[in-house]
C-alpha cells in the first residue's frame, strides 16, 4: 500500500449524536477542505431517527473518506456498519479514518452501487449519491436498495437540486414514502421507507437521462452475460453503467466496445489513448510483448488495440477506479472471448506485488492521473523500476508539463526513446536498459 500521508490535505473534527471523530481529508477525493454540505444535511435528516439508533446492519454506499458510515458506527456501537466505494483511494481513506478513530464495529470494502452486489438485508442504507454517476446508475441503485431493506428498514439519501424533480416522481413508482426531508440551497436529503411490497408494479422510469439501447455482444467466457469478475471478488452487473456501444478504430485495428457512465471516451477515443498507441506502434514494433500492464485504462481502448496489434497472452489492468478496471476487462473479454487475462484492480499497492506474480513485464502503459500537491511521478518510476524486465518499455501519456517533469526525474537504467503529441496530450516512451 502506498503511503497515504502525503495525500492528506487536512484533518477535521466532526460530531454526530454525541460521538466525536477526527477525519483525514484528501486533495484527491471529494470535499477536500471540509465535510460537504450534502453529508451534513443527511446527518440532520437522520439525526433523530430511532430506527437508525436501533439498526443492526447499516450500509454507507459511496463512502468517500468514511464520514457517514463511521459517524453512524461511532454514534451507535451496537450496529455493524459497512462502508463501500468504487474509488479504491476512498476505500483506503475510509479504512485509515476507521483505524484512526478506533471504530471496531465498521468494515470497509470496494463496491459499485447499482451493480447487483448490494447484498443485505440492511436495516438502514445511507448514501450521498454522486450526481456524476449518471441517471441510470442512480436509478438502479435506488431500485436495488429498496429491495435490499429488511422489514421496517429505511433508506436515507442526498440528491442534488437539479435531480430533485425527477427523483420525487420516481419515489411513487418505487413504492417509497418520505418520512423526513431537509432542504438545502443545492441539495435535498430524504429519509425513505417502502410503503408495501408490490411485485406487480411496472419498471420505474429512469432518473434523468434515459438508458440508450445497447447492442448485443457474445457472452463473456466464464461469467454470466454482461458481468465480469475481478480477482474472484464476485460479479458486477454493469447493465446500468453501460452508456452506449459502438465501433471504433485505432491505427487500422477495428473493434466493438461499450462506453460507461462517468468514464471518459464512451463515444470517441481520447487524444491520450491515440498518442499512446502511436508511440507503441513506433517503438514496440518488432518486439514480442508477453506481459503488459495498463494503468488507468478508462474503458479499455488502448488495451483492446494492444490485444489486436501485439497479441500479448497477459494484459493487466490497474486503477484506483474499480469501475474502470471492471469495464475495461469486460470490453477485453468481449473482444478476446477465451483468453484468460490477468487483472489487478488496485493501483495503490501494485508496485509491492511479487514480480513472480505480476512481472517481469515487457510493457507498462500509464495514463497519468496527477493529484494536486502529490508526487505521482515518484510512484510511476518506482513501479517501472520494480516491474519492468530489462528491455521492457514504459509509455506514459500525460499533460506536457507533467511529461517534462517525468523526463527530468528519469532514474538510471532507463533510456528516452521519443514522444508523440496530440492536442494537449503527450505520450513518452522509455526503454529499461
Amino acid at each position: 500500500m502506498i503511503d497515504l500521508g502525503p495525500l492528506v490535505n487536512k484533518t477535521v473534527d466532526f460530531r454526530f449524536h454525541g460521538a466525536d471523530l477526527r477525519l483525514d481529508l484528501s486533495h484527491a477525493l471529494f470535499s477536500s477542505f471540509d465535510i460537504d454540505v450534502g453529508t451534513r444535511l443527511l446527518f440532520k435528516a437522520v439525526g433523530r431517527d430511532e430506527v437508525l439508533a436501533s439498526a443492526r446492519r447499516v450500509l454507507d454506499a459511496g463512502s468517500g473518506i468514511g464520514v457517514i458510515g463511521l459517524g453512524v458506527a461511532a454514534a451507535f456501537p451496537s450496529c455493524e456498519a459497512t462502508l463501500r466505494d468504487r474509488d479504491l483511494l476512498a476505500v483506503a481513506f475510509s479504512e485509515r479514518n476507521r483505524a484512526r478513530n478506533k471504530i471496531s464495529n465498521a468494515k470497509v470494502e470496494a463496491g459499485l452501487i447499482g451493480s447487483g452486489s448490494i447484498g443485505g438485508p440492511w436495516d438502514y442504507i445511507l448514501s450521498n449519491i454522486p450526481a456524476k454517476a449518471g441517471g441510470p446508475v442512480i436509478n438502479a441503485f435506488l431500485e436495488e436498495a429498496t429491495r435490499a431493506l429488511s422489514p421496517g428498514g429505511r433508506l436515507a439519501v442526498v440528491i442534488v437540486k437539479p435531480l430533485v424533480a425527477d427523483f420525487e416522481k420516481l419515489l411513487a413508482t418505487l413504492g417509497l414514502g418520505v418520512l423526513a426531508m431537509e432542504r438545502g440551497s443545492m441539495h435535498r436529503a430524504y429519509v425513505l421507507q417502502p410503503k408495501k411490497e408490490n411485485s406487480d408494479a411496472p419498471p420505474p422510469p429512469m432518473l434523468g437521462e434515459g438508458r440508450p439501447a445497447i447492442a448485443e455482444f457474445p457472452p463473456v467466457s466464464g461469467a454470466p452475460q454482461g458481468q465480469v469478475s475481478v480477482f474472484d471478488e464476485g460479479f458486477f452487473d454493469l447493465a446500468a453503467y453501460r452508456r452506449r456501444s459502438g465501433d471504433f478504430r485505432v491505427l487500422g485495428k477495428a473493434y466493438k466496445a461499450s462506453g460507461y457512465w462517468s468514464l471518459p471516451d464512451f463515444d470517441t477515443i481520447g487524444f491520450p489513448q491515440l498518442a499512446a498507441a502511436e508511440v507503441l506502434g513506433r517503438f514496440a514494433s518488432g518486439k514480442p510483448v508477453e506481459k503488459a500492464l495498463i494503468i488507468n485504462p478508462g474503458i479499455g481502448h488502448l488495451a483492446m488495440w494492444l490485444a489486436l496489434a501485439f497479441g500479448p497472452p497477459s494484459i493487466g489492468l490497474a486503477s484506483r477506479d474499480l469501475l474502470s478496471v471492471v469495464a475495461a476487462r469486460e470490453n477485453l473479454n468481449l473482444l478476446l472471448h477465451e483468453r484468460d487475462l490477468q487483472t489487478s484492480s488496485s493501483i495503490l499497492d501494485i508496485h509491492n506485488l511479487d514480480p513472480a506474480i505480476l512481472g517481469p513485464l515487457d510493457l507498462i502503459v500509464e495514463f497519468g492521473d496527477p493529484v494536486p500537491e502529490y508526487d505521482w511521478i515518484a510512484d510511476s518510476w518506482a513501479r517501472a523500476t520494480s516491474l519492468l524486465a530489462p528491455g521492457g518499455l514504459l509509455v506514459v501519456a500525460a499533460p506536457p508539463t507533467e511529461a517534462v517533469r517525468l523526463e527530468k526525474r528519469r532514474p538510471e537504467g532507463f533510456r528516452l526513446l521519443g514522444e508523440k503529441r496530440k492536442k494537449g496530450s503527450v505520450a513518452v516512451a522509455w526503454r529499461r536498459i
